[in-house]
């Protein structure tokens, strides 16, 4: 039996060591695999290795099953677990002793050469000229960086290098020793770390670095591989705070150069020379290795006892799947520890897909109340994203933070959906409810357009679908421009509209939600949304918690016309809430 007290972290410690050690003789898996971060491993000795961590010692595999036992616990831990069928050989952890197949030497470590020329290779494919060993004309002491926004944190990042074992001159050179590459188009450092770079101090500059420094990795894993490897150099004896430091004037480089924020791989994440660089997925899936760090900065806001969680992405965002992934893994990692919240909202749009080719505007028919082969189609196709964005254990993971989120996804369109803008193309406007427990999707859409977009919204006409039954009561799910059936302006709507505003309200008060979590797709004024939400409380009185996730960004109006963020959050919500406000394409929001 496996035993209980065995965690993720312990799992990933496990996983960590095989990387270092690779998998012996007779462990390896021939039925099933876990996957992690695109690498394979063998279930059962991952299981193994964890009880050392857990409980002092390796278990004993005759101890516990292999296959379902195994494979379940893993899942309950939010791993993914996959057929050893069709795995290349390349991506499996090498086993001790066996000759590799796919790469041209019979050992593999990290210093190899080939990886470097490899990752050069890869990078040329993506963004043309790459220069390697660059040298940029920049000093090394923190005198040299006076009058820049950044002297003080470098100061202070210096002193306590030298405090930390009394070296005091462990700077020995007039300028920044070469970078490992430069992509001068669009301009950012890439570093290949390996192993002698995670060292004590190294994980005491990093956890120096101010919030709001743009990193293109993780800062909070580089700290977890600092403490897991506490790598020792003493040839020099100063050598890791020479290091340390040098890494960490490369980390601050591109606010002094204006560059993109600076890129690290961890030489141990991957066999990268088993990378093809003539091979697209091979470039496209070290292209989301780059891009992983750079595109955004999380900001964390929280109340006291939250009961949901929002996204709240303020920029540009374009709504592709592997981006909101990324993102919602990131957001993972930046969780508060012992914060745990029934409902976590993204945004109208937060996921699009393309239009589906077999769909006229014929097969539609009348777009306010469609042809259900239509409408079972593109939920069809929303459902295929939303269960992409959830794989790889990432359900798992939320699903320790939060029992339910939702999913706003739309069929692509040009322009945003705002009462301004005209959208003259087919589209449609869904809204998923992920049940993460037990990975149960539910589904709603707008169901009340713009006038704008009236004449091609593909519409929900079902209002009831818009009602949920949770354990935690009756829950109403509103698309983007729904929430304005309650704006007191509402009164003076026509026709069919006329008609949809009164069932939607006679049915929100016979529904007694307890919750309503609304989707739009922009927030920059407090009161687009301040009228219909004070007016929805007066009338469906069982009302007790209510938020909104728009986007902080509306392209179409000038910036200086927004509200402050500060005020959009607070009249958008009722109820305590954790935010995570998402900055996009920045470079370091409070240091430039």
């Amino acid at each position: 039996m496996i035993p209980r007290n065995i965690k993720r972290e312990h799992i990933l410690k496990a996983i960590e060591e095989i990387k270092r050690n690779g998998v012996p003789e007779g462990r390896s898996s021939r039925k099933f695999l876990l996957e992690f971060e695109g690498r394979y491993y063998p279930p059962k000795y991952v299981i193994s290795l964890a009880n050392r961590y857990a409980n002092g010692e390796e278990l004993d595999p005759s101890k516990f099953g292999g296959g379902k036992e195994t494979n379940d616990f893993l899942k309950g831990l939010g791993f993914n677990i996959t057929d050893v069928s069709g795995k290349d050989e390349a991506v499996l952890e090498p086993s001790k002793g066996r000759k590799e197949k796919s790469l041209p030497r019979t050992q593999h470590n990290e210093r190899c050469r080939r990886c470097k020329e490899i990752v050069k290779e890869l990078l040329e494919k993506i963004y043309g000229r790459v220069e390697q060993n660059y040298k940029f004309d920049v000093g090394t002491h923190p005198e040299d960086f006076e009058g820049t926004p950044i002297y003080a944190e470098l100061k202070e990042i210096y002193t306590s290098l030298q405090n930390y074992r009394g070296f005091r001159d462990f700077v020995r050179t007039r300028t920044l020793p070469n970078c490992d590459f430069f992509v001068p188009d669009p301009g950012f450092i890439v570093e290949f770390d390996e192993s002698q770079h995670f060292t004590t101090p190294r994980k005491l500059t990093l956890k120096r670095y101010p919030e709001g420094l743009g990193l293109g990795f993780s800062r909070e894993k580089w700290i977890a591989l600092c403490e897991q490897i506490n790598a020792r150099d003493d040839k020099p004896p100063y050598r890791d705070e020479q290091r340390a430091w040098y890494d960490t004037l490369r980390d601050f480089l591109p606010i002094i150069k204006g560059l993109k924020p600076t890129v690290r791989l961890f030489s141990r994440d991957l066999v990268w020379c088993g990378l093809d660089p003539d091979d697209p997925k091979d470039v496209e899936k070290f292209r989301e290795m780059i891009e992983r760090n750079t595109e955004w900065k999380i900001e964390v806001r929280g109340d006291p006892n939250p009961l949901l969680a929002r996204i709240i992405i303020a920029g540009e965002w374009g709504g592709r799947p592997e981006e909101a992934k990324r993102l919602l893994e990131d957001i993972y990692d930046r969780w508060p520890k012992g914060k745990r919240v029934k409902f976590l909202i993204t945004c109208g749009g937060f996921l699009q897909f393309d239009w589906p080719k077999s769909i006229s505007t014929e097969d539609i028919g009348d777009n306010r109340d469609p042809n259900d082969k239509v409408i079972n189609i593109l939920v069809a196709e929303a459902e295929r994203l939303a269960r992409f964005v959830l794989s790889g254990g990432l359900s798992g993971k939320l699903g320790e933070l939060t029992d339910y989120m939702t999913l706003g996804i739309d069929s692509y369109k040009e322009r945003i959906s705002t009462t301004r803008n005209y959208i003259n193309q087919p589209h449609v406007e869904l809204v998923f409810l992920v049940d993460l427990r037990n990975n149960k999707l539910y589904w709603t859409g707008k169901s009340y357009p713009t006038p704008n977009q009236q004449r091609n919204l593909v519409r929900i006409s079902d209002l009831r679908s818009h009602f949920f039954d949770l354990d935690v009561g009756k829950v109403m799910v509103l698309g983007c421009h729904d929430l304005s059936i309650f704006n007191p302006r509402s009164k003076n709507a026509r026709g069919w509209r006329k008609k949809v505003n009164e069932e939607f309200r006679e049915l929100a008060r016979e529904e007694r939600p307890i919750y309503v979590l609304h989707h739009p797709h922009t927030a920059v004024k407090v009161r687009t949304w301040l009228n219909a939400w004070n007016l929805l409380r007066r009338m469906v009185r069982s009302v007790k918690v209510c938020a909104g996730a728009g986007r902080f960004y509306e392209p179409d109006r000038d910036p200086s016309e927004y509200d402050g963020l500060d005020e959009v959050l607070k009249h958008t919500k009722c109820g305590n809430s954790l935010d995570f406000v998402v900055y996009t394409k920045f470079l370091c929001r409070n240091l430039t």
